[in-house]
């Protein structure tokens, strides 16, 4: 019955273990930056308490009895017998012990033995005269204070589980759709409309229990930049703002390593060290900003420092040398190579470096249906802003011909749907063209990108897609309709040829392919039947 019962109880335990050892870490920062501050070390002890008491509770013994160690040396502070400096280190230590076991404790029931840590808490109270005082009034009234319920934690599977089954629900419903309209039944119609508002409640539901407040991520970096910056001898600050901005949990993890990999490279090479800043008139304090804002369907996210900025003529001479861009390219073509492996980092450092850590990022930012652009000035700095849709699950999109092929293109990419003539065509130096307001715009040829047959007509419809300021015009065969669709991931195969982000069944029961917008823009070039060359 025992068993049964740490069984039953363990998930919830895991999580509510991992709460409080994030607040510990996130109170314990705090305080360290301002010590008056008594409500953050109460926090700070409160949730050791706590978590010691959860910890007994489920027979975890070495998590219980790490946070009786730490409870002590708390308790030595609180009563000025050791000084904040003298452990903070000792005590962060402590906090990556009781993480790490918790992974432990996840995988097999198996604690690591913390007999070494708690020895190493106790030799910084034995050079101290101090006798354990009992916890203050205001204390215990925190520690006995009850609270509400207003959340509970659920199984990441029973989630993915419900998702499942709503994008069957979705399926089922097209084909009703269409069942509904071969039949024309006044109370078949009725009945379709119904279930089709149930179904998109649903959804809608289960895509808020998925969403993930974007400061789950952001939350760890505190004290990863706190500990960076002490191994570089720098002095960092770290301001964050939008932490309460939400995301699908399945982007969590691909943009958690990324902005890892971001705020890494400003502290290793972005940023100097602090005689260097004071010598060119900057405060010796370097600031990191992580800040997120919300668009409609989108999280922008932006990654800055007040560092050195990236060294453009450097970046530019090896990219030239590696034939990665002309003599002539523009400033953002030179900004971009650091994507492809461009390193100026005189010094490969275990910490970071400028050249295939930004690859990476590049390559999860566009796996979750991202983008990510960099702006930098030299002795000023270095911005990252990435743009990420707020979850992948459902979306609307435009079905179009293209020959025999039905592809779709997400509506949140489309500028505007245009109508051209084949004189309306030109072809330029590098590329075809179409007119686009006052200026133009270039033109891909889908059928020509995707070796499709194709036939030449009078007059050809255009989808417009846009990325940031950019506009691009997608020549096709065919407007077809618009729909939801749930995304689905793509084979190995597919997903090499990098010109679609996933694939959706529809009521037919056919797979279609949906277009990855972002990449055509960076496509290469390539001739098409007219003898002209298509830049994409």
């Amino acid at each position: 019955m025992a068993d049964n019962y740490f069984e039953k109880h363990k998930d919830v335990f895991l999580n509510e273990a991992k709460a409080h050892i994030d607040r510990m870490n996130s109170s314990l920062l705090g305080f360290e930056k301002n010590p008056a501050d008594d409500k953050l070390f109460h926090e700070l002890f409160r949730s050791t308490h706590t978590l010691k008491g959860i910890a007994a509770t489920m027979n975890y013994v070495e998590m219980s009895q790490l946070c009786h160690a730490v409870e002590d040396v708390l308790e030595a502070l609180r009563g000025k017998r050791i000084g904040l400096a003298n452990v903070a280190d000792r005590l962060f230590e402590s906090f990556d012990f009781m993480s790490s076991d918790l992974k432990a404790i996840t995988g097999d029931d198996q604690e690591i033995n913390a007999a070494q840590m708690i020895d190493r808490l106790d030799r910084l109270l034995k050079s101290e005269e101090w006798k354990e005082e009992e916890e203050s009034g205001v204390l215990a009234q925190h520690l006995q204070k009850p609270e509400k319920l207003k959340s509970i934690e659920v199984n990441i599977e029973r989630l993915d589980g419900l998702m499942k089954i709503s994008e069957e629900l979705l399926i089922s419903r097209i084909k009703l759709e269409l069942l509904r309209e071969a039949i024309n039944n006044p109370e078949l119609t009725a009945a379709v409309d119904t279930l089709g508002r149930h179904i998109t409640n649903m959804q809608y539901n289960i895509m808020q229990v998925r969403l993930v407040p974007i400061g789950f991520i952001f939350n760890r970096f505190p004290r990863m930049v706190r500990d960076l910056a002490k191994r570089q001898n720098k002095q960092v600050d770290l301001e964050i703002e939008g932490g309460a901005i939400e995301l699908d949990r399945s982007l969590i993890d691909d943009l958690g390593e990324s902005l890892m990999h971001l705020i890494r490279n400003a502290i290793d090479h972005g940023i100097e060290d602090p005689e260097e800043r004071v010598k060119h008139g900057k405060n010796k304090t370097a600031t990191i900003r992580l800040i997120a804002k919300r668009t409609k369907e989108h999280a922008l996210i932006e990654v800055s420092d007040d560092g050195e900025g990236l060294d453009l003529e450097a970046i530019q001479n090896m990219a030239i040398k590696q034939k990665l861009i002309s003599s002539g390219a523009s400033r953002q073509e030179i900004l971009n190579c650091i994507f492809r492996g461009i390193s100026t980092t005189k010094d490969v450092s275990d910490i970071s470096g400028r050249g295939m850590g930004l690859s990476i990022v590049k390559q999860q930012i566009d796996s979750i249906g991202g983008n990510i652009q960099v702006e930098s000035e030299e002795g000023r700095g270095t911005r990252f802003r990435l743009t990420i849709p707020l979850t992948l699950a459902v979306i609307n999109v435009l079905f179009v011909n293209v020959g025999e092929q039905i592809y779709a293109i997400p509506i949140n990419q489309i500028d505007r749907l245009l109508t051209v003539t084949d004189e309306e065509i030109k072809g330029m130096i590098d590329y075809n063209a179409i007119p686009y307001g006052d200026s133009s715009i270039p033109l891909t040829h889908l059928a020509e990108l995707f070796l499709l047959p194709t036939e030449r007509l009078s007059s050809y419809p255009i989808v417009v897609v846009r990325r940031g300021e950019e506009r691009l015009g997608l020549l096709v065969d065919r407007l077809l309709s618009t729909q939801e669709v749930v995304i689905k991931p793509l084979t190995r195969i597919v997903r090499e040829s990098k010109y679609f982000s996933g694939s959706a069944l529809i009521g037919s029961g056919d797979m279609v392919l949906i277009l990855d917008v972002d990449h055509l823009f960076l496509t290469g070039r390539f001739k098409n039947e007219w003898g002209y060359t298509n830049a994409v």
